[in-house]
């Protein structure tokens, strides 16, 4: 698609949106393309990077906040910038991740990325930021994976009946939005994760049969767990709004986890229905990525 050798920028000064440096290396990672990645020192908690150094190549570059200077801007082809409302650098020539829609505003960027149909507009393009991990295959493995903010207030009845309806799974919570959760301390197929390292964390999705989406999700923003489902080809529990407007290959509910009842009863055949479907899905949307990124100057 690029005929050329391009030089890409990645910017960001934040520690949040780093997951998002995967999507924009899995498109940029071939032809020999250079990509560096400008970061300050100590905004990488999680260690993102350590884990995409595993799977692609880039440079990796570390500035203080206030010395993103204009050399960037006149020495790359393509820059992005991992969030609009980073002040790190502001040009029109970068191209922003655009997280939430009032965070237009004081942004000089051109062009925008959205990763949800929910924020559309003028020079906005939709990107699914997906990107291609090392894959294992877990049908048997009996986890269910949530990767999220979640409070106290969302674990509801339905919540904990879903839970104790499937015994025989065990659910792994990888959350943050309160500090503990009593509510759920009598659940024995229940485990809670905190802040845990990106490696850590890739781990334990591989290792998951499926993921479950949260039910009570924000529409006004995305939300990353269904990216990372499709990335590791894992079935996705999530309602039914969020999975016709993404048109996500998933087990659907309307208003309540309960509406899916025993994951034991989805046969060996379903299952591997859902992930050809998956995997169709991202194969082909990162195609579409790739054709939407390169019309954007």
């Amino acid at each position: 698609m690029w005929s050329n050798i391009m030089k890409i920028a990645i910017v960001a000064s934040f520690s949040i949106h780093l997951e998002c440096i995967g999507f924009l290396l899995e498109i940029y990672n071939n032809n020999n393309n250079n990509i560096d990645i400008y970061l300050c020192k100590n905004s990488d908690p999680y260690n993102y990077i350590k884990y995409y150094l595993t799977r692609f190549n880039f440079n990796i570059i570390y500035r203080k906040k206030d010395k993103f200077n204009k050399d960037i801007i006149n020495n790359y082809d393509k820059i992005f910038k991992l969030s609009s409302n980073d002040k790190c650098l502001d040009n029109k020539k970068i191209i922003s991740i655009l997280h939430l829609k009032r965070l237009l505003k004081n942004c000089k960027s051109k062009n925008f990325i959205s990763l949800t149909p929910f924020i559309q507009g003028t020079s906005i393009y939709i990107i699914f930021p997906i990107f291609s991990p090392k894959v294992t295959c877990s049908k048997n493995s009996n986890i269910v994976i949530m990767i999220g903010n979640y409070t106290i207030d969302s674990f509801d009845t339905d919540t904990i009946n879903f839970i104790k309806s499937n015994i025989n799974y065990h659910f792994i919570f990888i959350i943050s939005g309160s500090t503990h959760y009593p509510n759920l301390k009598n659940l024995d197929n229940v485990s809670f994760f905190s802040k845990v390292e990106t490696i850590r964390m890739y781990e334990l999705i591989n290792n998951s049969k499926f993921i479950l989406s949260k039910k009570k999700i924000n529409y006004d923003r995305f939300s990353g767990q269904l990216a990372l489902a499709i990335s590791f080809e894992k079935p996705l529990i999530l309602d039914i709004k969020t999975k016709n407007t993404y048109e996500l290959p998933g087990i659907p509910f309307d208003r309540k986890y309960s509406e899916v009842g025993k994951l034991d009863d989805i046969t060996d055949e379903e299952y591997n229905v859902l992930k050809k479907e998956i995997k169709i899905f991202k194969n082909n949307t990162i195609q579409t990525n790739k054709q939407i990124l390169s019309t954007i100057s």
